[in-house]
This record gives C-alpha cells, sequence and structure tokens, in this order.
C-alpha cells in the first residue's frame, strides 16, 4: 500500500468579500489561530499538546481548558511526545498548523487543524508513518478529532439522521456513552449555540463515526473515518500498519453556530461548498430518467421512450444495467450482472451501437450516460480467463462474490490492487471518449465487503478496505481530471469527489436519494413486475387507489422534488417506463419538472425545517445565503388538521417578499414582509379545488382528502 496524498482542496471558488485574514500565532506557550469567526487556543506542556480554548468568537466556551488534543491510536502503551509544529499556507487563503508526534515505537502521528477565512468552522486530518522495523497494531479508526466538552452549561442534547426524514432529528441524550454512524448536532440551550460534526463519509468503502462519552471532567467526544468495520464476534479489530507505510486520514470537521441545527448544519454546509466540494454544474440538480431492459433489440423502445422524455423535460437521458456485450436478453428477469464487466456494448440489444444512441440523446440537448459497477464482474469471465484470477478480493481464502435468485454469479475485484485500478481506468476512460458519455453512475450493488485479506494486492492482511478506498478514489480522481465536467449519481457518497452526493444524503441539501419513482409501479394494477406497487424504491404508500386527484399526484413528486430526482424502470421492465403510466401521472409528472427547474437553484442553498403549528405536517425551507429567494415545500401527511401556521426562516425580517404558491393560478400572488413570514403564514391543505375538481369524492377516495402539499416560492421585493 503505498502512500496517496489525498487533494482536499477542491471545490467551489467564491469570492470572500467579509471574509477575515486567517492568522495562526505561535508563542513560548502554544498556539493561536482564528479567523475572527471561530479561535482556538493550544499550549504545550511538557511533551504533550493540550486544548485551552475553542469557541465562536464572542461566544460560550465549548471545551475544558487543559484537555488533551490528540487521541493515539496505537494499542500498545508506547507514548507519543510532542515533535515539532508547521505552519503552512492552503489554497484559498487558508492556513494549516500541523502538529507531529513521535513513539519510541517509530510511530510519526501528524494532527492537522485548517482554517479558512470564512465561517466558525475548523477542519482536521490526521496521518500516521510508520518509520519503525516492525508493524504497528492500530485501534480500527484514528480520530482527527478529539476532545473534552465542557457541561456546565447545561446538558448537550444530540441530534443525527432518521431513515426517511430529512435533517437533524432528535437522538436521545449522552448520559452514557453513545455511537454515532452519521454526522450529529451537539445542542446548547443554555449557551444558544450548537455544534455539528461532521466528515468524510467513505464512499460506501469505509465508514464515519463519532463517539461521546461522559466522564468527571465533561464529555469526550471522537470523531473519523472508520478503517475497520466493527463485527459482533470481534469487538476490538486490529489495523496493522507495516514498516514504512503511512496511513492518512480523510477529513472531520468541528462547526460552531448560534442557534440550533439548522443553522450548525448551514454554517457547516456553506464551508463546504466553499472549500471542500466540487463546483455544480450548470442547471444542477439534473433531473434523470434510468432506462434499461432485459431483452434483444432494446434500442428500439428506448428511442421511442426518448421522444417522450424530452417532451416531459429531463435533463440527463441514461442507460443503467445490461448495455455490455453478453448481457442478458431475457424479458423481465432482472439478471443485470449477466455479461458485467464487458466494456464492449451489446449489438444485439444495441444494433446501431450506444454511439448512436448517444448522439440522438445529445441532439434532442439532454445528457447522456451509462451504469458501471466497476468493481464487480461476471463469473464466468473469471472462468474464461478475460478477467485474472489473481484480481479476485478474498476473505480468509475465499473469493468474494455474490448470488441471488435473479441473477448471474459475480467476483468481486479488489479495488486496492494497483493492476485493478489502472485497468477500471483505461476501461472507464475509453468508455467516455467512445460514447460521449456526460453521467456515469457508479453503483457496487453485488459487493460483498471491501475486506479483502490477500497479501499479493499491494496491501496488508488488515488493510484491505482502506486500500480499495484510496483506489476507488484515485479512480475518480483520475476521472475528473480527464472529464473536468463528468457528472453523475454516486450511490456512495464522498466529500472529495462527488458531485451530487457529497455527503449523507438526508443532511445535506440538494443530493439525490437512491430512488425511482416509476409511474405504474404507484398502482396496485402493475402486472408482471418484480416490484411491489407503493412498497420500496417507489415511495407511493399513499397511491393505493384507482383514481388519484391532482392533488394526490402532486403530494406524491413533491415529495421526490425536495432533491435531485431519479426516474427509472428499477427492474428493467418496459411495464415500468414513464410511457406505461396512465396520461394523468405523465401530466403531473411534468407539470411539477417544469415548476423545478425554476426553484432548483435553490437546492444547494441554506436549508430550515420551519417550526409548523399542526401536528402531522412537515416543511423544508430552502434559502438564498443573501435571503434574496427562498422556496418552502409544505406538506400535510395524513394530519387530522387541515390548517396550519409555518414559520420561516432565513430571510430579511425589514423586506417585503412576493409570495407565489404553486397550488394557485398566475396572478394570485401575495406580498408579505419578512417579518410577518417569520411570525407564521397560514395554509389550508389539501387545496380544494386540485383535490376536488369539477366533481367529489365518494368513500373510496376520501382518504385523499387527508393529505396535501403546497410549495412556496419567495422573491424579495427591492
Amino acid at each position: 500500500m503505498k502512500f496517496l496524498h489525498l487533494a482536499v482542496f477542491t471545490g467551489l471558488l467564491v469570492a470572500h468579500l467579509a471574509a477575515a485574514q486567517v492568522s495562526i500565532t505561535k508563542s513560548a506557550a502554544g498556539w493561536e489561530m482564528t479567523n475572527g469567526n471561530i479561535q482556538v487556543e493550544l499550549v504545550r506542556s511538557s511533551n504533550a499538546v493540550q486544548l485551552k480554548s475553542l469557541k465562536r468568537v464572542g461566544g460560550a466556551e465549548w471545551t475544558v481548558a487543559g484537555s488533551p488534543l490528540v487521541a493515539f491510536p496505537e494499542k500498545s502503551n508506547n507514548q507519543y511526545r510532542f515533535l515539532d509544529d508547521e505552519i503552512s499556507n492552503l489554497p484559498k487563503d487558508g492556513k494549516q498548523l500541523k502538529l507531529r508526534f513521535k513513539s519510541d515505537s517509530g510511530g510519526l502521528f501528524s494532527l492537522m487543524l485548517r482554517l479558512y477565512p470564512t465561517g466558525a468552522v475548523i477542519e482536521l486530518g490526521a496521518n500516521l508513518e510508520n518509520l519503525g522495523q516492525h508493524n504497528l497494531l492500530l485501534d480500527s479508526h484514528i480520530d482527527p478529532l478529539f476532545l473534552t466538552l465542557k457541561t456546565s452549561l447545561g446538558a448537550l442534547k444530540p441530534y443525527s439522521s432518521v431513515q426517511g426524514q430529512h435533517g437533524f432529528q432528535p437522538a436521545g441524550n449522552l448520559s452514557s456513552a453513545r455511537e454515532f454512524r452519521d454526522w450529529i448536532v451537539l445542542e446548547n440551550d443554555a449557551a444558544g449555540e450548537s455544534a455539528l460534526i461532521g466528515g468524510e463519509p467513505g464512499l460506501g468503502v469505509l465508514e464515519w463515526k463519532a463517539t461521546t462519552r461522559p466522564s468527571s471532567a465533561g464529555t469526550i467526544l471522537r470523531a473519523g473515518t472508520l478503517l475497520l468495520k466493527d463485527k459482533a464476534n470481534d469487538p476490538s479489530p486490529v489495523f496493522e500498519l507495516a514498516a514504512g507505510e503511512t496511513v492518512e486520514m480523510p477529513i472531520t470537521f468541528f462547526a460552531l453556530a448560534k442557534g440550533d441545527t439548522d443553522d450548525a448544519g448551514n454554517e457547516s454546509f456553506r464551508y463546504l461548498k466553499r472549500y471542500v466540494f466540487l463546483t455544480p454544474l450548470p442547471d444542477a440538480p439534473l433531473v434523470t430518467y434510468c432506462i434499461w431492459l432485459t431483452e434483444a433489440n432494446s434500442e428500439e423502445p428506448i428511442l421511442r421512450e426518448l421522444n417522450l422524455a424530452q417532451r416531459v423535460g429531463f435533463d440527463v437521458f441514461y442507460h443503467d444495467a445490461t448495455w455490455y456485450e453478453g448481457a442478458s436478453v431475457i424479458p423481465g428477469m432482472n439478471d443485470w450482472t449477466k455479461g458485467l464487466g464487458n466494456y464492449q456494448e451489446s449489438k444485439e440489444k444495441f444494433p446501431h451501437g450506444i454511439k448512436s444512441l448517444s448522439d440522438a440523446i445529445h441532439a434532442r440537448g439532454m445528457k447522456f450516460g451509462l451504469w458501471i459497477d466497476p468493481g464487480n464482474v461476471d463469473a464466468t469471465l473469471v472462468e474464461s480467463g478475460q478477467i485474472p484470477a489473481d484480481w479476485l478480493a478474498e476473505v480468509d481464502g475465499k473469493t468474494l462474490g455474490a448470488t441471488h435468485p435473479s441473477l448471474s454469479p459475480t467476483r468481486q475485484l479488489c479495488l486496492g490492487n494497483p493492476k485493478v485500478v489502472a485497468w477500471i481506468e483505461k476501461q472507464l476512460v475509453d468508455l467516455i471518449e467512445r460514447y460521449n458519455l456526460d453521467w456515469i453512475k457508479w453503483d457496487p450493488s453485488s459487493t460483498v465487503t471491501y475486506e479483502c485479506n490477500r497479501t499479493d494486492h499491494g496491501h496488508g492482511k488488515t488493510d484491505g478496505a482502506y486500500a480499495a478506498y484510496r483506489g476507488r478514489l484515485e479512480i475518480i480522481r483520475y476521472l475528473l481530471k480527464r472529464f473536468p465536467n463528468l457528472s453523475g449519481f454516486e450511490c456512495d457518497p464522498s466529500l472529495y469527489y462527488s458531485r451530487t452526493n457529497p455527503g449523507p444524503q438526508g443532511l445535506l441539501p440538494g443530493g439525490y436519494t437512491n430512488e425511482f419513482i416509476t409511474g405504474p409501479m404507484v398502482s396496485p394494477n402493475v402486472w408482471g413486475s418484480l416490484a411491489t406497487a407503493g412498497i420500496g424504491d417507489a415511495g407511493a404508500d399513499n397511491l393505493t387507489g384507482r383514481w388519484y386527484s391532482a392533488s394526490a399526484l402532486d403530494y406524491y413528486l413533491r415529495k421526490h422534488f425536495t432533491h435531485g430526482v431519479t426516474f427509472g424502470n428499477i427492474n428493467g421492465m418496459s411495464s415500468q417506463f414513464l410511457s406505461a403510466a396512465p396520461a394523468g401521472y405523465v401530466e403531473a409528472f411534468q407539470r411539477n419538472l417544469l415548476f423545478f427547474k425554476q426553484y432548483r437553484h435553490l437546492l444547494f442553498e441554506d436549508v430550515y425545517h420551519p417550526k409548523i403549528g399542526a401536528v402531522g405536517w412537515s416543511s423544508v425551507q430552502y434559502v438564498k445565503e443573501d435571503s434574496t429567494e427562498s422556496v418552502v415545500y409544505i406538506f400535510r401527511d395524513k394530519s387530522e388538521a387541515a390548517d396550519s401556521t409555518i414559520r420561516l426562516r432565513g430571510l430579511d425580517m425589514k423586506a417585503k417578499y412576493r409570495i407565489t404558491s404553486l397550488n394557485d393560478r398566475p396572478g394570485r400572488e401575495r406580498v408579505l414582509t419578512g417579518e410577518a413570514l417569520a411570525s407564521g403564514i397560514s395554509v389550508h391543505l389539501p387545496n380544494e379545488w386540485l383535490v376536488n375538481g369539477d366533481g367529489a369524492f365518494n368513500s373510496e377516495f376520501v382518504n385523499q382528502q387527508h393529505y396535501g402539499s403546497d410549495i412556496l416560492l419567495l422573491k424579495r421585493l427591492d
């Protein structure tokens, strides 16, 4: 495993007109770091470094003075002693303080603390180099963040993600040791402040974890990326670092904000957008149609569907699995792994070639892409010798691969093997150039585990997952260097090189979720489908009748349009095409997509979850940082209450705003002040005309009266 430097400083270049200059000052006692928003003070004591202060400028103190700054990961009792420091400049006017510590066993531990000109956020990184003669036995995680938080001002309330809900949700208390597998916010009501702790999710290869533990001094907080996943039969796995090797941890960050979880989230998102994330492409988030079939000459029905996709207004039309030579041609049976690992097109399915399909899509003004699963191959390609057997991932001598009742058996490649990485890079570059691809969907659906423990792949017995993470990261870095405008749907997020899903999808604005909102799947009247109506990826448990009002369809679709949208036929069946949906569903999709394009630029801005007066309602609000525009999603989720008030946030209290309801026809806009909107705007759902139309409900459809939605567009009037 060779050292590969992480390029963590890609991102959106912006003008920081109000930014303060970052300063790192060294004295005999220690160091002071500030950017005018956050202040960090460190002191030296004997051979160690302690944290003296961490706070927002003018805010409350968050840490216990004199508490440790580093949790060294060696399982032995070898003591690390402070060695030296280095202050350096970073891109985008940032600065870094590197502190180095050395042990008698030869471990050289470096902790990097980074500040940028804006925001009350400190970024941390760490690496450990083995300069000794023997393996270093390490914990399964090396945590760049190690703090002892003060609790004298009051109890800290934790918040984290909950499946199916957007934003940070209450997560109990910290009275006992806790473990969080997603980003967390710690809210201090007494101080009126919140802290967000986040970091690199790990591309689905590694995991991120934060832990808290109460102590007599305060709450001990640790956070970082897991190098080895915890196993039930091995509660304390060991990561071995060979002599001469280096392990570099991805970033973790600590953000402070005055206010609640939304305020801490927005403080973090602004930092990530400015200093870490890739630049979004124009018109992002793009609306994509993901299509595929397991039948011969699928080119013909796909081209027919392309005409509808253009009329409806999709931005991207891309082919999911089974485009490759040897792919299944048995209709409706979902076998997408047959032929996997071939990077030549299936002439049986595309008589005129995929380049012809690409040209047809581009001629209609849409982007084109393909699905890939580079880490897995059809087992028959290994048996035939087309894929070398020594590239396969193994655990304890057993080759990794997946089996499924509807799929051909697969074998898994080791992404920690440099030969595999080089081969994948070549295949993907050729693919992108040959078919003029704009979009790649990397979907490791048949992956079993990344923890290969073969020792002939360039990694050791315990660092296979870490090597696979670095390998996959290198492939993405290489592709984006070759093709700077390449985009795609990343099923597994990473802060560094992901355009559509750089972080936790339920916590970050604008991300895509892995869903297929296929029209015919939302009704029980679908025959021959392997997907159950209203369950799973369709997410349409509210659509179970024979007829749906405009209000009911809008409610369903607007739930999906709160983020990036992927439409597709999940099982590779023509019965799931959009063209197979009822005409009313297609019209509902088209009108909601038309509106989506008017406000989607706001989905990368600040995000709030307004307070609502009634139980059983929900709301998400996106607001430009300068408060000039906002979009507000409002949902009545089967509540008994038809009326409620929504208290909006992030607006200019003294300004006037024009409010447009997407439930109303043009010409019915209202003008209200930011102060009035913050006090609460009255909403009635469902809209009576949209739910009743020109007729009336009978008992079969009365449940549609219990849910509804609206989208408000706000524009500040100067």
